[in-house]
């Protein structure tokens, strides 16, 4: 059976895990399991058994209001609070089947359980490249004008996603 869950590096095969890009492979393989110990941000596995069929890491972050859209709305304040999507990767023999998007949906759904407790405006991620751009925009994602491969997804665009 298929679910979601935090990673347990004694439970889950992190070695066996190739999405087809060394960095996040390393990255779960090597430095997942102590970033959440250490509590910079947490390793959610799309899981069946041991085996790891795609993760994604969340954690706290800011943006520079400037930056935003709706940017009057936030008066003096200089950051705004958002959860950062920092990585996301599926194995290759579970590719174009749809966990990408079942992982961002449990990411939004993370989100929106956080913004019940803290204040946070929604979900922003840093793409890699412009592939990587057109995936993020088609769930609603929006481009900063200043970095452009730093796109935002406010709470309230998340909502009718949910």
């Amino acid at each position: 059976m298929k679910k979601f869950e935090l990673l347990e590096p004694e439970r889950h095969d992190r070695k066996s895990f190739d999405c087809g890009v060394p960095a996040l492979n390393l990255y779960l393989q090597r430095f997942a399991n102590q970033d959440q110990k250490r509590g910079l941000s947490r390793v959610y596995v799309l899981s069946e058994g041991r085996h790891i069929i795609g993760y994604y890491t969340i954690s706290a972050d800011s943006v520079v209001t400037d930056a935003l859209p709706d940017k009057e709305k936030f008066g003096a304040y200089a950051k705004a609070p958002f959860l950062l999507l920092g990585r996301l990767a599926v194995d290759k023999r579970f590719q174009s089947r749809g966990y990408g998007d079942a992982l961002i949906f449990h990411a939004f759904k993370t989100t929106a359980e956080a913004a019940e407790k803290v204040g946070i405006l929604g979900i922003v991620v840093e793409a890699k490249d412009d592939r990587a751009v057109s995936y993020y925009e088609k769930f609603g994602f929006i481009r900063l004008i200043v970095t452009p491969n730093l796109l935002v997804l406010p709470f309230s665009a998340m909502k009718p996603l949910l």
